[in-house]
């Protein structure tokens, strides 16, 4: 029968060290989960103020894109457009 210490050493995971991998994450998620509310909060005021949230989304995507990436959309956009009528 083979010798199968070495693999099961090799794979072998201590709760200590699965905590160090997970615990770090969950701190991540109640960041990211804390700072979507501020987004939210920040969105509702600016609706509260005549803002269109929807818009301000797509003001944000587009940001963060270069202005010949949305100039290529937007070409291939309207060139789909009059192919459909």
């Amino acid at each position: 029968m083979p010798d199968t210490t070495d693999t099961d050493a090799t794979y072998r995971v201590t709760a200590d060290e699965l905590r160090e991998i997970v615990e770090p994450i969950e701190k991540i998620k109640t960041e990211i989960a804390d700072r979507n509310e501020l987004i939210k909060e920040r969105l509702a005021h600016a609706k509260s103020r005549g803002y269109e949230p929807k818009i301000i989304r797509k003001c944000l995507a587009l940001r963060k894109r270069s202005k010949d990436e949305i100039a290529e959309e937007d070409a291939v956009t309207q060139m789909y457009m009059e192919a459909l009528g």
